[in-house]
């Protein structure tokens, strides 16, 4: 894969992230009542995590083409 249509892929990816990250905030945790309460930092703790790991990883596979 060339490395612009790697670029496209990996910063689609951060939209995809942010767009199901703001549907939970703004559907699920509405719906569990979970806005305003300590109940969903697990989820904002895996979340970041899973940024993390596409971002180093994206990185790592940026400079390896």
């Amino acid at each position: 894969m060339k490395s612009f249509n790697f670029f496209l892929l990996w910063i689609f990816g951060f939209f995809a992230l942010l767009a199901f990250d703001l549907f939970v905030e703004a559907f699920i945790f509405e719906w569990l009542d979970w806005n305003g309460t300590n109940k969903n930092d697990w989820f904002f703790a895996l979340w970041w995590g899973v940024v993390a790991v596409w971002v180093f990883l994206g990185l790592k596979n940026f400079f390896c083409f």
